[in-house]
């Protein structure tokens, strides 16, 4: 904006400042309010005069909502329109000129009606446009904000700077895209292509969960379980302990009066570690059999009531330095 133009903007509404905060046409605002709202335009003044128009802004908004006054808008205008957001100016002005002429200020609906036509011809505009047949329940958003179909294909006044236009529609994929407005009567268009259907959802199956097998029958089970167990330690300690033996015997022609050759030596060495296998497969097995004997027992016996945990077992191998065997822990 011109400075001069500025200057007599600003020198205008000083010399108003005893009327800006006139009540508006509507009820009146409680003495609280238009007090706060005397504070605030104040305020908004004093950092204009300091050139802080971006600080200013907020109270003579705060000013306006509070008890709308003409010069209250015609101030937020200005700030706004020092601050590159044309469009936003432009609608102050427009609401300025409109309060004025319902409150019979004939002067400042003249400065507002003057700013807001100078204005006008700058303004940027943004055109939206989508497919030649909008997807059914499209909704088209402008940073956030819905915009009607009504104006969809038409070049509407903006703020220079970056947009963000979103297309959403039930049963379609969104989509979004960012441009940027530039100043002093820019003008973009946005083109919506017609949006891709979302993918169907896959229904899930419910797999029904068979029922927790009974205690009796996992107490059956885990018999059986440490029965062959059991079973198969006792024939792998059998097995071992054959062959220990046999390494034994033939070890005793190359061992004369316990004097052993190597190959003799190596005979010892092998069977005494096939006897330690064969003694904890034994061990274990004969540990996993009484197990299983005892868990089978359990097993038959008449079912408790139900209660927060059912019965469990489980084998424990345990190993020594030349023996091992086996423990059955568990609730019951």
């Amino acid at each position: 904006m011109p400075r001069a133009r500025l200057r007599i903007l600003a020198a205008a509404l000083t010399l108003a400042a005893a009327l800006t905060l006139a009540p508006g046409p509507a009820a009146a605002q409680s003495g609280d309010n238009k007090a706060i709202a005397e504070a605030a335009f104040l305020r908004g003044r004093e950092l204009m005069d300091q050139g802080k128009p971006a600080e200013a802004c907020p109270k003579f908004e705060e000013s306006a909502r509070l008890d709308p006054s003409v010069g209250a808008l015609l101030n937020l205008a200005l700030c706004n329109e020092q601050l590159g957001r044309t469009a936003t100016a432009w609608a102050r002005y427009k609401e300025a000129a409109t309060l004025a002429h319902a409150t019979g200020d004939t002067d400042r609906l003249k400065i507002a009606e003057e700013f807001a036509g100078k204005l006008a011809p700058k303004l940027s505009r943004l055109r939206i446009e989508t497919a030649a047949e909008p997807t059914a329940g499209l909704v088209i958003k402008r940073n956030g904000e819905p915009l009607g179909a009504t104006l969809l294909g038409d070049p509407i006044p903006v703020d220079p700077g970056e947009h963000t236009i979103e297309a959403t529609a039930p049963g379609f994929l969104p989509w979004s895209t960012k441009i940027v407005v530039g100043k002093d009567a820019d003008l973009k268009t946005v083109s919506v292509p017609a949006l891709a259907a979302a993918p169907e959802e896959k229904s899930v199956e419910k797999v029904e969960t068979p029922p927790p097998a009974s205690s009796a029958n996992g107490l059956r089970t885990a018999a059986f379980v440490a029965g062959g167990v059991g079973a198969l330690a006792l024939g792998l300690g059998a097995v071992f302990g054959g062959l220990a033996s046999s390494d034994v015997g033939k070890a005793d022609p190359l061992c004369p009066q316990k004097k052993c050759n190597p190959e003799g030596f190596a005979l010892i060495e092998g069977a005494q570690t096939k006897a330690l296998v064969s003694t904890i497969g034994i061990g274990v097995g004969g540990a996993a059999l009484a197990a299983g004997v005892v868990l089978f027992f359990v097993s038959r016996s008449p079912a408790k009531e139900p209660g927060p945990e059912a019965p469990r077992a489980w084998l424990v191998p345990s190993f020594g330095p030349r023996s091992g065997g086996a423990s059955i822990l568990g609730t019951f």
